[in-house]
């Protein structure tokens, strides 16, 4: 159930990330030179002197050169800022990490930079103030949103915040909102504070090809994910080649379009195909919910067989008194299920109980877990599942002792 829980708080369509589902995330470009040598196969074959058979060549891929990084600005705004199928493109900038200072005492922030349809692709709630607009980023305005979190922890409140300045990197922001911090493991669908990407553009010298920027694109409704990445990979035939800043001269570009799930997928077993990726990470995924499921099953099965058996001369007794076979497997099984569903109880207040102490104590990061209602149905479900399943088998194998046998093997 924790790692239910887990799954559902990162992956889950719920705000931020209600949309998530029509999400394509660009994030790197890889800029590569394919080197090729030209190889001999057959000499020149000659007989008395006179060639019958021509040197033979094979012009063969000896190695290959690249480099991998953020997009540029450039690249960003100009080659991946329009799409027939997208519905919305946003561009945004990992800031790092910037400490700042409330009364001596060391608060480190996470930053980004992001533009005003940041705000429209993930659903954060305002709860004060607004989000970063056009203007702001017309302007390139010194203003910031602070996370709820980060609210409380350099104002010591979550309210009246706006107009309010925080000092970052040596630059005075004011404060004109205030998001509700949802806690994720990707940094740049919750982070502590938001600036606008012209801000962080104005001191920058910037590059044609490599930067800062990922590219976020929510595809249009009616159009699939792989049409939506077929056209980014298209971006890769337009981009030149011959900007003085491909200074290695490679003469390949690639993108690697993917959606949120790949993404994710890739911070748990990365494969240069986010495919591959995802289908490894949920393999890696259901291998250990299976192995936590399957293992408490089987010492389960072993358990009620001790205790079955142990009730032998009972079941004599009440076969010899008329039950049936049926009558056996009913009464085990639906004394399997109430032991089991009284199990579930305790396991999932055990699950509450370890996801309050994940949260408070900050194991996660700033990811926060949290039980959703549907998990008590799913629970309760496998519980019945695994009591059924549990209690079956051992209460067939009873059933069908017979009566002086079942007699004998206990002592009334």
């Amino acid at each position: 159930m924790v790692i239910l829980s887990f799954l559902q708080s990162e992956l889950g369509s719920n705000a931020p990330l209600s949309a998530k589902e029509d999400f394509v995330f660009v994030s790197h470009m890889t800029m590569q030179k394919t080197y090729y040598d030209t190889l001999t196969v057959i000499d020149t074959i000659k007989e008395s002197g006179v060639a019958v058979y021509d040197t033979t060549f094979e012009y063969k891929k000896t190695g290959t050169g690249m480099s991998q990084s953020n997009l540029s600005h450039n690249v960003a705004s100009n080659f991946l800022n329009e799409f027939p199928s997208a519905d919305l493109i946003t561009e945004f900038m990992d800031g790092g990490q910037s400490d700042v200072y409330k009364d001596g005492i060391k608060l480190p922030l996470n930053t980004m930079y992001a533009d005003a349809n940041y705000w429209k692709m993930f659903d954060h709630t305002i709860l004060e103030g607004r989000a970063i607009d056009e203007n702001d980023m017309k302007i390139a305005a010194s203003v910031i949103v602070l996370s709820s979190k980060t609210a409380e922890d350099y104002f010591g409140r979550q309210e009246n915040i706006v107009g309010e300045e925080i000092e970052i990197e040596e630059k005075n922001y004011t404060v004109i909102g205030v998001y509700k911090y949802v806690g994720k493991f990707v940094p740049f669908v919750s982070p502590d504070v938001v600036l606008p990407t012209s801000v962080f553009q104005s001191g920058q010298r910037p590059d044609f090809y490599m930067g800062p920027s990922e590219v976020m694109i929510k595809k249009k409704s009616d159009v699939s994910v792989e049409q939506m990445k077929a056209e980014v990979d298209e971006v890769c035939k337009v981009i030149p080649l011959d900007h003085p800043d491909n200074k290695y001269d490679y003469n390949e570009i690639l993108l690697t379009p993917k959606t949120y799930n790949e993404m994710f997928a890739q911070n748990i077993y990365y494969d240069r195909d986010p495919v591959k990726s995802y289908r490894y990470a949920w393999w890696i995924v259901y291998s250990l919910l299976t192995f936590f499921i399957l293992l408490p099953t089987l010492n389960l099965i072993n358990l009620n067989v001790s205790r079955i058996m142990d009730r032998s001369s009972e079941i004599g007794v009440r076969k010899a008194f008329g039950a049936h076979r049926g009558n056996v497997i009913f009464q085990f099984v639906v004394e399997n299920i109430v032991q089991t569903i009284i199990g579930g109880i305790l396991g999932l207040l055990l699950a509450i109980l370890i996801i309050k102490i994940l949260n408070n104590g900050g194991y996660l990061g700033e990811a926060r877990l949290s039980l959703y209602p549907k998990f008590y149905l799913y629970s309760f479900i496998a519980t019945l599942i695994f009591g059924v399943f549990s209690g079956l088998i051992p209460a067939l194998k009873m059933s069908n002792l017979h009566i002086v046998k079942a007699l004998k093997e206990n002592k009334l």
